[in-house]
């Protein structure tokens, strides 16, 4: 049921932002902030996901289970920290977390958050390249101020950045079904999480329950 909830909600803030792009695009014509709504629209959802979950597969053998980069495999936790670089980020560097939390509904995260207790063996190892958001990053740079203004640019990284905790949210959900956690010793509910480097709180993206 909260991933169903997640998911609704991701959706339908897509949902807005894509609106908001498009009334934008009516009034501005402008050409670049065209360009980059089509590229969000054009690209492969299924083939973004599929390298996402391969790139997280990969990295979870090389570094988070490898005793070279992880130094404590057999260290209890209930919740992973997925973090990226915003506009000029594509990937995700992870974060092992003790999550203080014992509540039934899904928590909200806040900035600063006391309660998160980082952990020291899975600490900024690769989580995945963000394909979506590589795509903006690399496309982007030298073009921030062919946008009308900086609202507009921001609409587009907004709707990008959603698209792209959908595809993470999809990603996840594969991994759960292919066990590929399995061998972290975490506890359930196990909290996936989300959010821009210095950009406010995470957001929770995905529960194992």
């Amino acid at each position: 049921m909260k991933n169903k909830i997640i998911i609704q909600r991701l959706k339908e803030s897509e949902n807005q932002l894509e609106k908001i792009v498009t009334e934008s695009l009516k009034l501005t014509k402008n050409k670049t902030q065209s360009e980059f709504y089509k590229l969000w629209k054009d690209h492969d959802n299924n083939q973004y996901i599929e390298n996402m979950f391969n790139d997280l597969k990969t990295n979870i053998d090389t570094y988070w289970l490898n005793d070279k980069y992880n130094k404590d495999i057999t260290k209890s936790f209930n919740m992973l920290y997925f973090e990226h670089s915003g506009l000029y980020g594509g990937e995700f560097d992870t974060f092992g977390i003790d999550f203080n939390y014992n509540k039934s509904e899904s928590p909200v995260f806040e900035t600063m958050d006391d309660r998160l207790n980082y952990l020291e063996n899975i600490s900024c190892l690769p989580g995945c390249e963000i394909p979506l958001l590589y795509d903006l990053t690399r496309e982007i740079q030298g073009k921030e101020d062919d946008f009308d203004d900086w609202d507009d640019l921001m609409d587009i990284y907004n709707l990008f950045e959603t698209t792209a905790l959908i595809e993470s949210h999809k990603t996840f959900s594969r991994a759960e079904n292919e066990k590929l956690f399995s061998k972290l010793n975490f506890r359930k509910p196990f909290y996936l999480a989300v959010g821009e480097h210095d950009a406010g709180a995470p957001k929770l993206i995905y529960v194992i329950e």
